[in-house]
């Protein structure tokens, strides 16, 4: 009898054997659509059997485990794989608006407001003192500079809205990282090794969590003592006692405390943000330099600015081409306003300067060079009255381009000491204003001066009676007196209607390599107006087509490599439904199994009686 009723143990440990098998079957069924889900299977063995004299006889099935199929070499490289392509998709969306605003269609664009610029110049000079063609090119000159601003403004307006896309990923790194620290708080209270308890569900999420953090900013993870599961293959499955989860080299996640990003924009005038860490020892470490994957690496690389990047760092890609544009729009202003500067005016007043009266101006900070330029003096009629001509070394300040327009010299070679440059105009440069300025001893003679340059680029880097007011992008525009009246644009040397030589000079310019200094690293480059622009924006251009073909290639390997994952971890229905069918199967035999004992013992009981 005692036998009988023992024998009862096999079939039930079977029967509740094969439910944890239906169940966890249907576990798998419902949770076929989550990403991140891993499928799971039931580890049993065979109870230990009961020894008898001669023969060991069983005593059932054992439930070892449930846990889930996991390869963590192939999630690896399923995280790399994503990050890398996030990396690029974020890049190449970017690029691609960044290139928008450049746009290659037949009378759009700032390269067709160049033409239509300079055709202003061309048909000024054929009626010079035409108003009709002065408040024509007055327009193309608002036009072009306009376009130029608007460019600049895209540019800038999409940096500033990745950096905000850069704050909501940095937020979001930080609630992800503090959920993974709650996890694995979380597996550490309930996981067992000793009785192979595994928290399948809370490690599913961690992976998610920790395949999202890399997605956005990248990461490295690191597990001490990952065991396998030698039931299905030694490196699927993972049970690991330690965990760290790093950025940048630098520990966010450690078991089950976390270190949280820190965002700061305070330090510079563009309001780009810097990413740090905050040290054990409470001193910040900047991470931005480090970040170079994920979303965040994409969308650094695209707006950092120099404000931001230590002497390892690089400027963003969006951040070259506003320089680029500025660079662009410097070398159209000085280029215009040094030709400018020759038409004849009854004086002369610079832009508000940052220097002092002796630093050297060829080292100064602004484009000027080694050379020459004359101030040469005409009456009303036209006539030449004299020429001052001053020279600029490595080594000449303001105070001695003033000392040279004041000395007292004779310009004309004449021996009249009265009717000289100085005689009739004085240079001065005013400290409080911080302004150049050359300015008639005597207003009722009506004596013009034209400065004439001989290489320094002196008029046109100091703004002396400039075309064009600004010295960027940002602030380029039609100089202010003839945005109100077009009629006083000037296109002569000789105050006299009729010369047209100062409008030849200006159409010429769209034909003559002239001097682009890069408003970043200072370097010079010597192109046409228009085929500066074509190089910038062609870097545009190849660097986004350059993208696409990187981003289309990371995004088939991205695709092979996920297949490969899915294949291990993913939960196939129909294998699920031929495994329900078996488990059911079973179930059903250990059940029946059940009911032939019982009633092999009521039998037995029936007789007794």
């Amino acid at each position: 009898m005692g036998g009988l009723l023992s024998s009862l143990n096999t079939p039930y440990t079977g029967l509740t054997g094969h439910q944890v098998m239906v169940d966890t079957t249907s576990n798998n069924i419902a949770n076929a659509n989550n990403e991140f889900y891993s499928r799971q299977i039931v580890r049993s063995a065979a109870e230990t059997p009961l020894w008898k004299q001669n023969y060991a006889l069983g005593q059932g099935l054992d439930i070892m485990t449930v846990e889930r199929v996991h390869d963590e070499y192939t999630f690896m490289r399923y995280k790399k794989a994503t990050s890398e392509k996030t990396y690029y998709d974020t890049s190449f969306a970017g690029l691609r608006e960044a290139s928008s605003y450049y746009p290659e269609i037949d009378g759009v664009g700032i390269y067709n407001d160049l033409q239509n610029y300079f055709n202003a110049w061309k048909d000024l000079a054929t009626k010079a003192g035409d108003p009709a063609q002065k408040i024509a090119l007055a327009e193309q000159a608002n036009t072009l500079s306009k376009n130029i601003q608007e460019t600049r403004n895209s540019l800038v307006y999409l940096q500033q809205r990745l950096n905000e896309e850069v704050k909501v990923a940095v937020e979001e790194v930080n609630r992800l990282a503090e959920q993974i620290a709650m996890i694995n708080k979380q597996i550490n209270e309930y996981e067992n090794q000793d009785l192979y308890r595994k928290a399948n569900d809370l490690r599913d999420l961690r992976d998610q969590y920790e395949f999202e953090i890399n997605n956005l900013i990248g990461c490295e993870v690191f597990k001490q003592e990952v065991k396998g599961s030698a039931c299905v293959n030694k490196n699927i499955a993972d049970f690991d006692e330690d965990y760290t989860l790093t950025i940048g080299g630098r520990s966010i996640v450690d078991g089950e405390s976390w270190h949280p990003l820190t965002l700061d924009n305070s330090q510079n005038e563009s309001g780009i943000y810097t990413i740090k860490y905050l040290r054990r020892d409470h001193k910040e470490y900047n991470l931005t330099n480090t970040l170079n994957e994920g979303k965040v690496g994409a969308l650094l690389d695209l707006i950092r600015t120099e404000e931001v990047f230590t002497c390892q760092g690089t400027l963003g890609k969006l951040q070259v081409y506003i320089n680029d544009l500025d660079t662009f729009a410097n070398g159209i202003i000085e280029a215009t306003n040094n030709i400018y500067a020759q038409c004849s005016q009854l004086g002369a007043r610079s832009d508000k300067l940052y220097i002092n009266t002796q630093d050297a101006l060829t080292t100064s900070g602004y484009n000027i060079r080694e050379g020459s330029f004359k101030v040469v003096m005409y009456d009303k009629q036209g006539n030449e009255l004299g020429a001052r001509e001053v020279k600029i070394d490595n080594l000449t300040n303001m105070q001695s381009i003033i000392d040279q327009l004041n000395a007292n010299l004779d310009d004309n070679l004449d021996g009249n000491a009265l009717n000289d440059f100085d005689d009739r105009f004085q240079a001065t440069y005013n400290s409080d204003t911080q302004t150049f300025a050359i300015t008639s001893k005597n207003p009722s003679e009506e004596i013009y001066i034209s400065i004439q340059d001989n290489g320094t680029n002196f008029a046109g880097a100091f703004g002396v009676n400039r075309f064009f007011d600004g010295n960027d992008a940002s602030n380029i525009e039609l100089a202010r007196a003839y945005r109100d009246d077009p009629t006083l644009i000037r296109a002569y040397r000789e105050a006299v209607n009729g010369n047209f030589e100062v409008a030849n000079m200006m159409q010429q310019l769209q034909y003559d390599k002239i001097t682009f200094t890069d408003v970043y690293d200072r370097e010079e480059q010597q192109e046409t107006i228009s085929g500066y622009f074509r190089y910038i924006a062609s870097k545009v251009a190849s660097q986004t087509e350059g993208t696409q073909i990187t981003q289309e290639t990371k995004e088939a390997v991205y695709n092979s490599i996920k297949k490969e994952y899915k294949t291990i971890s993913e939960v196939s229905i129909d294998d699920e439904m031929v495994n329900l069918i078996k488990f059911q199967t079973g179930y059903s035999a250990n059940a029946k199994m059940i009911s032939a004992i019982d009633e092999m013992i009521t039998t037995l009981l029936g007789i007794k009686q």
